[in-house]
């Protein structure tokens, strides 16, 4: 062969690899699966979409308005309806209620359209019927049955972030569908009036109820008021204060007024009394201020001016001088005594100014008496009373509020507006046929190449594949025959003699049936079961479907050899017959090379069958697959021919993992039974060993098919 660089064997598995080589493989394998399941599948969406039927879509705005009524404000009974993300996903759950949408349901009578309601036993082509729940667990009652098709027919979405809500109707009729959105829209603003009316009626009712209530309650207190106040003889004047606050009062006034007056009275009696007992009582004022005492005295007076006159004229002893002075005398003796008359008087006076401080005094205590016995009846008096005075504004708010209820059913205005009505649409919404069947198409296509790549993955083949032609070595591969006599120095064994015919002709070199990785860890065997899509699976699936063609649909004895002692030929062997078995072949594995495959042993083997050990006995079993192993040593292939024929009649294939070419002296009994032999060879050996092997296979008369290169 051709010279290449020297690769060193691996110990591990091959690594999975899938590039765009193998990707392209696959497509062109499983075309037909891709065609057929893209065909297929086109098919299927065609017929789903021909048997929807038409329907047509149309759609309504309604906007939330924060907009009040400034006559009467209606929000005494409800408040405003905030335009939150919250609010607004609230009223869409409104809008898509069941019970608005038995509302539209009875409106238009919609319970008896076979849209809505279809009649029992009825053929429905709608294939998505068919998905969803079955009748059994659905509604039984038509108009259950009319509110579930047309809640699957509605669509409430909001616009945007502003406040307005989009309702949309599809139905097969579009003038019916247009219908239903603005029935729907305008039942949803209704409905808006009529929950502010029957709050307001409600309220109302309460209002008036509690109000009468109010009034028995407000009654009943103003009762008791009065009972207790005649009870406790409790009279209030006309401002509502206590006629004992009043009179005490009053009483106090005189009595400060009273004793004023007494003060001053005994300020003047002590003056005239200490003035009296000095001798100067013409100097009290009252006495000063008396018309009688100074009429006295300008009489006095007069007679002073006279006696002085006279007493100039006539002398002291005159007789008029006389007369003077006993009028003078005279005069002193009226003023005494009217000074004594003012100073009694005054005396008097004050005497009275007692009495009345004293007896003023009295009606204040008797005041004060009853004035503490009143107030402590006051007490419970001020706890009825503000009892009453909390009912009676309790009523007059409940009256206020009454007021403000009544009389708003007229004047009421909704929440919300259509602003946009549904128009009766010109073109069908659904279903779109051209382009889901055009998108099919792709879909379906990418699902058959899904569908291959989970075969070629995961799918185990469930015959072996088509033979594919050998690939022959190239002509600078052919290695150079040489003598018989350049035997290698590893041979275990001397060559039985030379046959006595003639010498064969230099042989042809056979085809290259299989390249493979090459490693002396069993892991590898272990690989082909668990990557069987991988290079390496598909190489012996390969190898296989080779020797399927030459089979002939008969049982077939196979000898794997090596053109020289090599660790990986028991691996090949190995995963060989396990890819064998896994194709669905009765495989029978012999180990004739080593014990690594079938450990030797007395009691089993082939060895153990030529001497009557039954099969079941004698065989080991795979600790994976359904491989059946024999150790079979050089000294009972010349006793196994009955053995090998029953074996032909009980396996699909006998894969014998032979010694070397050349190097053991049981290859004339091998290459007498067996159908087809196997040379292995790595990509690195050297021409003139496989020269030498080939020269002895063609000695041994052995049924060469081809090679299988390692690298």
């Amino acid at each position: 062969m051709s010279t290449h660089e020297v690769r060193p064997v691996s110990t591990s598995p091959p690594e999975l690899r899938f590039g765009p080589a193998d990707f392209l493989r696959v497509l062109r394998e499983r075309r037909g699966l891709i065609r057929n399941v893209a065909l297929a599948i086109v098919a299927v969406t065609a017929v789903v979409m021909f048997s929807l039927p038409t329907r047509y879509s149309t759609s309504a705005v309604v906007m939330l308005d924060q907009r009040k009524n400034t006559v009467a404000d209606a929000s005494s009974v409800l408040s405003a309806l905030p335009t939150d993300p919250s609010t607004v996903q609230n009223q869409i759950q409104v809008l898509s209620s069941r019970d608005l949408a038995l509302k539209v349901i009875d409106k238009l009578h919609l319970e008896a359209d076979p849209e809505f309601n279809p009649p029992p036993g009825g053929l429905d082509l709608n294939p998505l019927h068919y998905l969803r729940a079955s009748p059994k667990s659905g509604p039984t009652n038509g108009r259950e049955v009319a509110v579930d098709s047309f809640l699957r027919n509605l669509d409430v979405t909001s616009l945007g972030v502003s406040t307005s809500l989009q309702v949309s109707f599809s139905a097969r009729d579009p003038e019916k569908a247009a219908r239903i959105a603005n029935t729907l829209a305008k039942s949803y603003t209704d409905d808006q009036i009529a929950l502010k009316r029957g709050a307001a009626r409600q309220a109302a009712a309460w209002l008036s109820d509690r109000m009468h209530q109010l009034a028995q309650q407000m009654q009943q207190q103003e009762a008791a008021v009065q009972i207790y106040k005649a009870e406790h003889n409790l009279i209030d004047s006309a401002d509502g204060k206590s006629l004992v606050d009043d009179q005490l009062m009053a009483i106090n006034a005189q009595l400060i007024a009273a004793q004023s007056d007494l003060a001053e009275k005994k300020a003047a009696y002590d003056r005239v009394a200490a003035l009296s007992r000095t001798g100067n009582a013409a100097a009290i004022t009252p006495v000063v201020n008396s018309k009688m005492i100074g009429d006295l005295r300008t009489q006095e007076a007069e007679l002073v001016r006279q006696e002085s006159d006279l007493a100039t004229r006539y002398g002291p002893n005159h007789p008029k001088m006389e007369a003077i002075r006993n009028e003078k005398r005279d005069l002193a003796a009226k003023i005494s005594r009217e000074v004594q008359g003012i100073a009694g008087s005054l005396e008097s006076d004050l005497e009275v100014a007692r009495a009345h401080v004293g007896s003023i005094q009295a009606s204040l205590t008797k005041a004060e008496r009853q004035a503490r016995v009143e107030n402590m009846a006051r007490v419970q008096l001020k706890a009825l009373e503000a009892n009453l005075g909390s009912t009676r504004a309790t009523y007059e708010s409940f009256v206020a509020r009454l007021r403000a209820v009544q009389d708003q059913d007229d004047i009421q205005i909704p929440e919300a507006r259509v602003i946009s009505t549904a128009p009766v649409p010109t073109a069908p919404s659904s279903p779109h046929r051209s382009l889901f069947i055009g998108a099919s198409i792709p879909g379906g296509l990418l699902v058959g190449v899904l569908i291959a790549l989970l075969l070629e993955r995961f799918g185990a083949p469930a015959t072996v594949p088509a033979a594919t032609p050998a690939r022959p070595v190239r002509r600078a591969e052919r290695p150079a025959v040489e003598p018989p006599a350049a035997v290698p120095a590893y041979a275990e064994v001397t060559p039985p003699p030379a046959p006595p015919s003639p010498a064969p002709p230099p042989p042809v070199l056979p085809p290259v049936l299989a390249e493979l990785a090459a490693s002396p860890d069993l892991r590898l065997a272990d690989w082909v079961l668990d990557h069987p899509d991988s290079p390496y699976g598909r190489g012996l699936n390969r190898l296989l479907a080779t020797l399927a063609s030459l089979r002939h649909g008969q049982a077939q004895i196979v000898c794997l050899a090596s053109a020289a002692p090599d660790p990986s030929q028991s691996v090949t062997a190995l995963a060989l017959a396990r890819m064998a078995a896994r194709s669905g072949l009765r495989t029978l594995l012999i180990d004739a090379e080593s014990s690594r495959l079938a450990p030797a042993s007395p009691t089993s083997g082939l060895a153990a069958m030529v001497a009557g050990t039954p099969f079941a006995t004698a065989v080991l079993k795979d600790r994976r697959s359904s491989v059946y192993c024999l150790s079979a040593p050089a000294s009972v292939w010349p006793q196994a021919d009955a053995v090998l024929a029953g074996l032909r009649q009980s396996c699909d294939l006998v894969l014998v993992n032979a010694p070397a070419a050349g190097s053991a002296a049981v290859w004339p009994h091998l290459a007498r039974l067996s159908d087809a032999v196997l040379l292995q060879t790595p990509v690195t050996a050297a021409p003139a060993t496989i020269a030498h092997a080939l020269r002895w296979l063609v000695a041994m008369r052995a049924p060469l098919r081809g090679l299988v290169v390692t690298r």
